[in-house]
């Protein structure tokens, strides 16, 4: 893309004005660094950027891991960060404790942040005249602060179809964050989790493109617009489309896929404002992430008309020679990397030879010096959006609010909304006032497995002790763990069935907490979804008693449970609501809180649909147990979640108004219970002549409340622009494809249109400024289903 061309050699006295007099430049930086607006931002950046060194500039590009700088016990080691600082390293990373706890320590308080960040702060500032950005994976929470309350992972928010509390999570997650001296978030992850055995599907929106690309502005708003934080959308593009459920698994995909599926959330997030973007570390349709100017440069930066700074993932250049092999040396990879993306920080974490290939490609005239210019403008233009020349160290004021009851009562507010019920047998919940009950199983006194990976270190902590807020599920049903029948690693201990199954059978209800321990990222793959056999046929055991049993699925992906969902009297989803998610569970037995959350992912029942969501075409079909090929069936349907009450829905009527579609309908609680619903609308085409269409597509989706016996109108407005697709080819103008044809509306989880006619209304040319007759059809919560 950039071509060699001449350059100034005095660019190469290395920060040669900037340590003669780095006090005198920074008054003078932060004198004009005052700046409202983006453009505002990045014009001062190029001004000051127009007299930095070559060596600063490159330097700016770096990001390192804290463990660069730290002594063994964790103290700061001032020396290595001049080192670090006359170099111009522009970033820092990570926490120190990301691979476990330090001395029975398992993180910093904002107070300890702040004291390490500000010292390098202050000795950058001197050195090179520019305050360092520090990044931080907050990724359900602030949760490498310690003291902070840690919310649901993000797949159990779009459990809620919430959008306020995904809104609340957000800015909870960048008010502590900045607390710690921090004022860059790693997230939100804006991946569509389209296989299920993935290990990062718990930190995703879900499956379904549009539940994500909702998110992912409610979310970007509430980190950044009543904080002084960047958001960082990651990790672009199409990374969880791995075909075998293998984390970083090269990926194929088409352009119709990357245009429908999983480019809209990234364009929300860049319409939301997100100041950075990270990309990611795979490899789509051969070419790796980091050398993909298809994706980097005509994608993200021409079509999607994302301005701000892109971060790389971890190591992503070094990837290029020892991963991906497309690089003969580093400098080849550096030199790919520049030329061919618009990637501005390289995310080195444990090096600095970026600078050092960086700075020989440009004396060999292999790199161009507005190359590097452009991205250490972006750089510093972000800088100065979050006046770190004014303030290197944001957050003073927001310190003693970390852990607050305000975030505890946020994140307890989304965990009690995340919480799926998906089978309730003869209303066996909510759990009587009087009964007995048996506890058990790996998760029932576990707030480590409720929190998962991404909770105080990398891969999460096993345990109680450690988490400062919530309880157990054990512990918030004020109920002693009569039988562990796990050790820690979730293995069976066949000793005490027994004994188990006696106490069980003694107990009108059991209650078996089953699902995964705490991974992420690459450790997390798994080559069998289903849970793990011990558990199962644990189960089944338990099933054979008298007791009612009840499953509680404590993991962050839907394990396959090879039948054991038939056997049961009730079954709730409970993912990985983390530290106030014990609390949230036991509300939901007791009816203390009535469920209303939605599966945002269609829960496989065969293995060879771990990778099949409800969007695929209409030509794709399964084989059932009686080696059937007909439509994919799934243990329960995306957007599936039961209630104690029932919701009723009536007077169902949609036409077309002025290209847009206008749909009604009312809702009405003929039960007992006070209940939340979410309205979910979906289309399916009837034929498509460009493309094969979806099974159906979610269009619109709103929770609402409704006391018992109350009824609301609701009305649906939604350009008809909304149910076009891009059907183009990457490259072209970003412009959808209208709808063609006669589509079918479908309220709530509807399958069958044939066998329920009066779930769907046709939508032709007949009903074009015209009302259809009225339809009405229930939606029974109450209904045991297996």
């Amino acid at each position: 893309m950039h071509g060699s061309q001449s350059y100034d050699t005095n660019h190469f006295e290395i920060l040669a004005i900037m340590l003669l007099s780095p006090l005198i430049l920074l008054s003078s930086l932060a004198s004009v660094a005052s700046c409202s607006s983006n453009q505002e931002c990045y014009a001062i950046a190029a001004s000051i950027v127009a007299n930095m060194s070559v060596q600063a500039m490159v330097g700016q590009m770096v990001q390192l891991d804290i463990g660069q700088v730290l002594n063994d016990d964790l103290s700061l080691n001032e020396q290595k960060v001049r080192g670090f600082a006359a170099l111009g390293v522009g970033s820092y990373l990570n926490s120190p404790f990301a691979g476990g706890p330090h001395h029975q320590k398992y993180g910093w308080t904002a107070q300890e942040w702040r004291r390490i960040i500000s010292k390098i702060q202050e000795i950058h500032t001197q050195v090179s005249g520019h305050p360092i950005i520090y990044g931080l994976d907050s990724v359900h929470g602030a949760n490498y602060v310690t003291n902070s309350v840690l919310f649901p992972h993000q797949l159990n928010a779009a459990a809620s179809f919430n959008r306020k509390l995904v809104n609340a999570m957000g800015y909870y997650t960048g008010r502590d964050t900045e607390a710690a001296g921090i004022p860059w978030v790693f997230g939100p992850i804006l991946d569509v989790a389209s296989h299920k055995a993935w290990p990062r599907t718990f930190e995703t929106f879900g499956e379904d493109p549009y539940v994500v690309t909702q998110m992912a502005k409610e979310i970007v708003h509430g980190l950044q617009d009543n904080n002084t934080i960047a958001a960082c959308f990651k990790h672009f593009i199409g990374y969880a489309a791995t075909p075998t459920g293998h984390d970083r698994d090269p990926l194929v995909l088409t352009d119709y896929s990357i245009l429908n599926y999983y480019m809209p959330p990234f364009q929300a997030a860049i319409d939301a404002g997100a100041l950075t973007g990270m990309m990611n570390y795979v490899s789509l349709n051969g070419i790796p992430m980091g050398v993909n100017h298809k994706m980097l440069v005509e994608l993200l930066r021409e079509q999607l008309q994302f301005k701000g700074m892109l971060v790389t993932d971890w190591a992503v250049i070094d990837d290029l020679t020892a991963f991906h092999k497309v690089a003969a040396n580093e400098k080849e990879a550096v030199a790919m990397a520049m030329k061919q993306t618009s990637i501005d920080m390289s995310m080195d974490a444990t090096h600095t030879r970026f600078i050092s290939n960086a700075l020989a490609l440009i004396r060999a005239g292999e790199l161009t010096l507005e190359r590097i210019q452009e991205s250490a403008t972006r750089i510093i233009a972000l800088k100065h959006r979050l006046k770190l020349y004014q303030e290197p160290m944001p957050g003073k004021d927001k310190v003693n609010r970390v852990g607050d009851d305000q975030s505890k009562q946020a994140a307890l507010q989304l965990a009690r909304e995340s919480i799926v019920l998906l089978k309730n047998v003869d209303n066996s919940l909510p759990l009587p006032l009087k009964t007995t009950i048996f506890l058990t199983g790996p998760s029932i006194d576990n707030i480590g497995h409720l929190c998962g990976g991404w909770s105080l270190h990398w891969q999460g902590a096993c345990g109680n002790s450690m988490f400062l807020h919530g309880k157990s599920i054990a512990q918030a049903l004020k109920a002693d763990v009569a039988m562990p029948m796990f050790t820690k690693n979730g293995t069976f201990m066949e000793d005490n069935l027994e004994l188990a199954l006696a106490a069980a059978t003694k107990a009108k209800y059991t209650i078996a907490v089953m699902g995964e321990g705490h991974y992420a990222e690459k450790p997390g793959d798994i080559n069998d979804l289903l849970l793990p056999k011990e558990q199962l046929e644990y189960i089944r055991a338990l099933a054979k008693t008298d007791t009612k049993l009840v499953l509680v699925l404590v993991q962050g992906r839907p394990r396959l449970l090879d039948g054991v969902a038939d056997l049961v009297h009730a079954v709730i989803y409970a993912g990985l609501p983390c530290e106030m998610g014990g609390e949230a569970i036991a509300d939901v037995l007791r009816g203390a809180v009535n469920p209303s959350a939605k599966l945002p992912f269609s829960y496989p029942r065969h293995p060879l649909t771990a990778n099949v969501v409800y969007y695929h075409r209409q030509n794709q079909g399964c084989l059932d147990d009686k080696f059937h090929f007909g439509e994919c069936k799934f243990e329960w349907p995306f957007g599936t979640g039961l209630s104690y009450t029932t919701f009723l829905y009536k007077d169902f009527q949609a036409k077309i108004v002025k290209n847009e579609l206008h749909a009604k309908f009312t809702i009405k609680n003929i039960g007992s219970y006070e209940g939340k619903e979410t309205i979910l609308l979906f289309y399916r085409q009837q034929y498509r002549t460009k493309q094969v269409p979806e099974m159906k597509r979610l269009i619109y989706f709103q929770k609402i409340s409704l006391k018992p016996k109350e009824a609301k109108n609701f009305n649906v407005i939604v350009p008809l622009d909304e149910f076009g697709s891009y059907m183009h080819q990457l490259g072209d103008t970003l412009k959808k494809t209208p709808i063609g044809g006669p589509f079918t509306l479908m309220l709530s989880t509807t399958e069958d249109c044939k066998a329920s006619p009066d779930h769907c209304i046709e939508i032709n040319e007949s009903l074009i400024e015209k009302s259809p007759s009225k339809q009405v059809y229930m939606i029974d919560h109450m209904t045991a289903q297996a």
